[in-house]
C-alpha cells in the first residue's frame, strides 16, 4: 500500500509542478538534454536572485530523475553565481536532493524491500553491513565524481544505515565531487580561458578512477 502511495505521490507532484510551470520545465529540460551549460547559466540568470532556489529545485528534480548529469546544472551554477557560491548552491542543491530522496524512499518502499531481503541470506548480510559500516560505505561512494548519485542514495535508503550517518557520509562525501563538477562544467564552458585547469581537474579524476581500479585488482589477486 505504501509503495503505491509513493508512486502517487511523486506523479501527482511532478504533474502539479509541471502544470503550474510548463514552460520552465520544457526549456530547462531542454537545455539540459542538450548539454549547452552556457545556455543553463543564461536561463538561471534570468530569474535573478530567485536563480538560486530554482538551482536548487533543479537538483532535487534531476535527483529523482537519474537521467541527467549534475555537471551541467553544477557548471552552469559556477557560471551564474561564481565558481565559490556555485560550488556552495550545488552542494546544498545536491544534498537537499539526496535527503528527500532518502526520506521518500525509505518511508515508501524500505517495508517491500524487507520482504526481499528476509528471502535472502545474501541480502540479509548486506543489509546488516549496511547498519554497521553504513557510513564508511556511503562516504566512498559519495567521493566518487561520477558515480550515480541517485542509486546510490536509493540503495542507502532501503538499507538499515541510520538517517545520522546518510546525512554526515552525503554532506562530507559530495563536497569534494561538487567542487569537481562545478570546475569541470564552468571550464568546458570557458575552455579557452581555462584549459590547464580542465586538464588537470580531468587527470584528477582519472588518477581516482585508476587507484580505485589498482586496489580492486590487487585485492582479487590476493
Amino acid at each position: 500500500m505504501k509503495k503505491l502511495i509513493g508512486w502517487v505521490v511523486v506523479i501527482l507532484s511532478m504533474a502539479a509542478l509541471y502544470t503550474m510551470f510548463p514552460e520552465f520545465f520544457r526549456h530547462a529540460y531542454g537545455i539540459i538534454e542538450h548539454g549547452d551549460i552556457s545556455a543553463l547559466a543564461d536561463y538561471l540568470r534570468s530569474f535573478g536572485l530567485a536563480g538560486v532556489l530554482v538551482t536548487i529545485l533543479l537538483f532535487v528534480i534531476m535527483t529523482f530523475t537519474i537521467v541527467f548529469p549534475f555537471m551541467i546544472l553544477s557548471g552552469a551554477a559556477g557560471i551564474v553565481y561564481g565558481l565559490w557560491s556555485g560550488i556552495l548552491i550545488s552542494w546544498t542543491g545536491e544534498v537537499v536532493g539526496a535527503v528527500v530522496m532518502f526520506v521518500f524512499a525509505r518511508f515508501f518502499f524500505r517495508e517491500m524491500v524487507e520482504g526481499l531481503i528476509s528471502k535472502s541470506i545474501y541480502l540479509k548480510k548486506v543489509d546488516d553491513y549496511s547498519a554497521e559500516n553504513g557510513f564508511k560505505a556511503l562516504l566512498i561512494a559519495r567521493l566518487l565524481p561520477l558515480a550515480p548519485s541517485g542509486i546510490i542514495t536509493a540503495v542507502a535508503a532501503i538499507s538499515k544505515m541510520s538517517f545520522k550517518d546518510f546525512i554526515l557520509a552525503t554532506l562530507i562525501g559530495k563536497f569534494p565531487p561538487v567542487v569537481i563538477k562545478v570546475l569541470i562544467g564552468h571550464d568546458l564552458a570557458f575552455a579557452n580561458e581555462n584549459m590547464t585547469r580542465l586538464i588537470l581537474v580531468c587527470l584528477l579524476v582519472v588518477v581516482v578512477y585508476a587507484a580505485l581500479w589498482w586496489q580492486k585488482k590487487n585485492r582479487v589477486e590476493a
